[in-house]
């Protein structure tokens, strides 16, 4: 498949079908985060040239991608942290259900059998048990949930900077880009002699 200016064949990993792994793959393995490989790696496992594969990282993996696939781990160790921490609250709140229970089979059985002074004692741990309960679900009442807002990330105030100081070399980008960002609702903000990014 020839290219119609004569730069030769179209790169294999683009036409390949496992290719968004693939640069996740790349990604990760340049980061030395797990669930990424060494290029050589992944070259060997697709019979693929090394060079095949440094060239494809060079020319078609942007910054933009590596930034959300990086993103992307980030977000989900969190939400896994998260879920952990929600199970874990289930886990106890399920405990306690359990002892109340088993604890109420107690006194029901004392009752039958006439022990008034065990079925007394088994209430007052019931008692204990349900002000446990009450209390712990109190304290986990909601379920946890991650919130994570571009406004609060260091690429985004680095991002403003840029932007900022590209507007001051070039005035006449300054008004179709904050127009811009009014149409897609970011902040834009009020700084002295002007308006700001």
């Amino acid at each position: 498949m020839a290219d119609p200016q004569g730069r030769g064949r179209k790169n294999t990993i683009l036409l390949h079908p496992e290719r968004k792994s693939i640069i996740k793959q790349i990604i990760l393995g340049e980061n030395n985060l797990p669930g990424g490989m060494a290029k050589t790696q992944i070259a060997k496992r697709l019979g693929l040239h090394i060079d095949t594969l440094v060239r494809f990282r060079r020319d078609h993996i942007t910054e933009e991608m590596v930034r959300a696939v990086l993103a992307e781990v980030r977000l989900s160790k969190i939400e896994g942290d998260t879920a952990t921490l929600n199970e874990d609250r289930l886990d106890v709140g399920n405990t306690y259900e359990s002892l109340a229970r088993r604890v109420e089979k107690l006194i029901t059985k004392a009752e039958q059998n006439e022990d008034d002074a065990f079925a007394l004692s088994a209430m007052e741990g019931l008692r204990r048990i349900l002000r446990d309960i009450a209390t712990t679900h109190g304290k986990m009442a909601t379920n946890l949930t991650v919130s994570v807002t571009l406004a609060q990330s260091p690429e985004w105030e680095t991002l403003k900077r840029v932007l900022q100081e590209v507007c001051d070399e070039v005035p006449a980008a300054r008004e179709p880009l904050l127009r811009r960002m009014r149409q897609h609702v970011l902040s834009v903000t009020k700084e002295e002699g002007g308006v700001g990014i």
